[in-house]
């Protein structure tokens, strides 16, 4: 049987100096796939995003955001 170990939860301190991640999510036409509408989010909200998505059979392209835009 194998152990897997986890890595310990992130210090209060450590997360101030994370760098926040965001996401392009590109809600794409069901027919020919071209992006229909685009919106820039934070890490923490894709799950949520993608959850409500597939809930109604939705197709996303989800990709990092250009951070030379911030």
């Amino acid at each position: 049987m194998s152990r897997t170990t986890r890595s310990p939860a992130p210090r209060p301190e450590d997360r101030r100096r994370e760098k926040h991640l965001r996401f392009e999510i590109m809600r794409l036409d069901d027919i020919d796939g071209t992006a229909l509408e685009s919106t820039v989010v934070d890490a923490d909200s894709v799950n949520r995003i993608v959850q409500q998505a597939a809930a109604i059979g939705q197709r996303l392209y989800i990709r990092p955001a250009d951070t030379s835009a911030s």
